[in-house]
């Protein structure tokens, strides 16, 4: 229930952006919560005292699995490494959630698809940057991937 329920929140915004400002507006008004929630990331964790690569390596990726993992019902693993941690998602409980109510808010299934996972992995991708740490991901039909290393 709490998934759904995030998803139709996520969705009423972006449905009321679109509505008041424009579908062309949607790509520079996901790059600006795209550096925010890449921010927010940055210092939480150099806020917890996790800025070493290693340390940032893993609070990174253990925020990805609590966030979609866990919050969205995902089924994932985390592979780890030496110098590497890598979050797959098979089945992406938020993309299931926002893509099952995309019709609601006349968006289509690739839209909703290429907002969030945009956003979501542009955020991880730019976290990670920030913490000069290795970013590697990949979208799938059900999920994605995203590894982050020590440079």
């Amino acid at each position: 229930m709490l998934k759904n329920t995030l998803a139709h929140y996520l969705l009423l915004q972006v449905d009321t952006f679109i509505t008041g400002a424009g579908f062309a507006a949607v790509a520079p008004a996901m790059n600006i919560l795209t550096d925010k929630k890449a921010a927010l990331k940055v210092r939480e964790i150099t806020e917890r005292g996790q800025g070493t690569p290693k340390d940032a390596v893993k609070a990174l990726s253990q925020n990805l699995a609590d966030s979609m993992g866990e919050t969205f019902n995902s089924d994932y693993d985390i592979e780890t490494g030496d110098s590497f941690r890598t979050v797959t998602l098979e089945r992406c409980g938020c993309i299931e959630s926002v893509v099952t109510q995309a019709d609601e808010y006349n968006l289509t299934k690739p839209q909703v698809r290429s907002i969030f996972c945009g956003s979501c992995m542009s955020s991880y991708k730019k976290a990670a940057e920030t913490l000069n740490l290795g970013f590697k991901g990949k979208l799938s039909r059900e999920g994605c991937m995203m590894s982050f290393s020590t440079k």
